[in-house]
């Protein structure tokens, strides 16, 4: 199955496979490549979700958040998937 994307909040969020849905997030310093062999082996079986954390893309400027806006963020990605 293709992967699909879209964009929340300046965000690109990756959506992958059929199933249930799993939303994979990152630590520090990774961003969402860290899943790309996780996606590959459970994609046929779950619906994988995953973005790079705001500030976490080297090609992208700063973003400093705080821990209220980065949940509010994790939750809209949860409410569009």
């Amino acid at each position: 199955m293709p992967a699909d994307t879209f964009e929340i909040e300046g965000l690109t969020v990756h959506v992958e496979g059929s199933g249930p849905t799993l939303l994979m997030l990152h630590g520090w310093p990774d961003s969402a490549a860290l899943w790309d062999s996780t996606v590959a082996a459970l994609r046929d079986a779950y619906r994988c979700v995953r973005f790079t954390l705001p500030g976490f893309d080297v090609d992208l400027p700063p973003r400093p958040m705080s821990v209220h806006q980065l949940v509010d963020l994790i939750a809209a990605v949860v409410d569009r998937v």
